[in-house]
């Protein structure tokens, strides 16, 4: 049976949830947050505060998935309009909670339904960058419409590269002069 959770936009009063979410992403999976353990404990609450108010923006939203019955966040995933290759939405900042992982519970399909929700009203593609040896992320993205453009971005702080993926939208409600 699958986890009865929330979907909810974050707002700076957020950061310290964001915080311990992040910390636990960047422990898990430290590409997948682009930041060591290390730097991410190394932000000051400034910091925390800005990526909690992305919920907020206009040319940014992130996502957090609440569980029902504990009130603990069990996921993320933020956008972003615009960044080095090009000017429409990214994905970035995606992490669900090790146990709330898979088809079962649906936290990550969720979290991805209301990002392309809102690319959508914004472009007409989603782009995201994923880390080249992370197969279950590759496949969730795939099932979901995602496919390689072939363009790589090196991690940074570890090696191997991360690869680029693009996936078309619905054009609903996009406002006029937004980017395609």
């Amino acid at each position: 049976m699958g986890t009865a959770f929330t979907i909810c936009r974050t707002v700076e009063d957020d950061w310290p949830l964001v915080r311990e979410l992040r910390i636990e992403n960047a422990t898990d999976n430290p590409i997948s947050y682009g930041a060591t353990l290390e730097t991410t404990r190394g932000m000051t609450e400034d910091d925390w505060r800005l990526r909690a108010r992305r919920g907020q923006g206009i040319d940014t939203t992130s996502l957090a998935a609440v569980d029902d019955l504990s009130g603990r966040w069990i996921g993320m995933m933020s956008a972003q309009i615009g960044d080095e290759d090009g000017p429409g939405p990214v994905l970035t900042g995606v992490f669900v909670s090790p146990a709330f992982r898979g088809r079962t519970h649906g936290v990550a399909d969720a979290l991805l339904g209301g990002i392309v929700d809102w690319a959508g009203q914004r472009a007409d593609h989603l782009r995201l960058y994923v880390y080249e040896h992370g197969t279950p992320a590759r496949r969730f993205y795939s099932r979901h419409g995602f496919v390689e453009t072939g363009r790589t971005r090196p991690v940074g702080f570890t090696d191997g590269v991360t690869l680029e993926m693009v996936r078309a939208l619905e054009q609903a409600g996009r406002p006029e002069g937004a980017p395609r």
